[in-house]
């Protein structure tokens, strides 16, 4: 929504059509819970748990400069199964954790995390010593549609505490 500076009352303008890129459905906190439990049962117990939550036509976004996948080969639930496999073989007892939320806006559901593991010296990081401790916190933004995650952000950094 943008605001009419020439109007003095400056009154709320609604954007245009074009400019609105998500439809107003809005998730219950319920729901927004049990899909984010569903999501951490997948990276935390049994990557097969993508089967329930992950729907067709699936997007993942990473920050490029820290990928360690090909997000565009990630398009269902097979893929997101495939990574998630691939990435908790690398470490020792990976495990994340919810930090804050999960909140609703809309379609989406947000969380911050923290992730714990130990290195096993199979990610080309720098920081990939192994037997190393690590610990991550992160945000992932998940827009759901039919039930679904059809679309995640992941943003995350190494640190030594939460």
């Amino acid at each position: 929504m943008t605001t009419d500076l020439g109007s003095e009352l400056l009154e709320p303008v609604p954007d245009p059509p074009e400019k609105r890129t998500r439809p107003a459905a809005s998730l219950t906190q319920s729901a927004a819970t049990a899909m984010w439990d569903g999501w951490l049962r997948m990276w935390n117990v049994d990557p097969r748990a993508a089967f329930e939550i992950i729907g067709q036509d699936y997007q993942v976004h990473l920050p490029s400069i820290s990928a360690t996948v090909d997000v565009d080969a990630i398009r269902d639930a097979a893929g997101m199964a495939s990574w998630v496999s691939g990435f908790r073989d690398r470490f020792d007892g990976l495990h994340y954790r919810t930090n804050h939320g999960p909140f609703v806006d809309g379609d989406t559901v947000i969380c911050r995390w923290v992730g714990t593991a130990v290195f096993r010296g199979r990610t080309g990081w720098h920081s990939d010593v192994p037997g190393a401790s690590v610990m991550w916190v992160g945000v992932d933004i998940l827009r759901i549609a039919d039930g679904r995650i059809v679309e995640a952000w992941t943003q995350a950094a190494e640190t030594t505490r939460p």
